[in-house]
């Protein structure tokens, strides 16, 4: 934290604009919006990724098998709800995709049960 909190410059600027505050000297720059981390307590959170939905997933049959590139069935691979592609085109009725999961789900499970 000091060698980080060290290397900040400050430069004042809106704040819908590029601030400038800046580290320098570190493999990894934070080039704007940079603030010093010098007044205890820390407090700190675990934060992780995640797909809400996608308008462009993988393409998949009426099996919810997925397509390869060549149009062709990838064995043993199979998706379903968010990742399905193909069923929003720039918009996306809320809850569309609770259905998705469930149409799909079904399909993938049942033929990769039967596989």
């Amino acid at each position: 934290m000091k060698d980080l909190s060290s290397r900040l410059k400050y430069q004042t600027g809106e704040i819908h604009l590029r601030d400038g505050l800046a580290t320098t000297g570190l493999a990894l720059p934070k080039s704007n919006w940079a603030q010093r981390l010098d007044t205890p307590p820390y407090t700190a959170w675990p934060v992780t990724g995640g797909i809400t939905f996608t308008f462009g997933g993988v393409r998949v049959d009426a099996a919810a098998q997925v397509q390869s590139t060549s149009w062709t069935p990838i064995p043993g691979l199979y998706a379903c709800g968010e990742m399905v592609g193909g069923l929003f085109h720039g918009n996306y009725p809320g809850g569309t995709g609770l259905m998705s999961g469930a149409v799909f789900g079904r399909l993938a499970g049942a033929h990769a049960a039967g596989a």
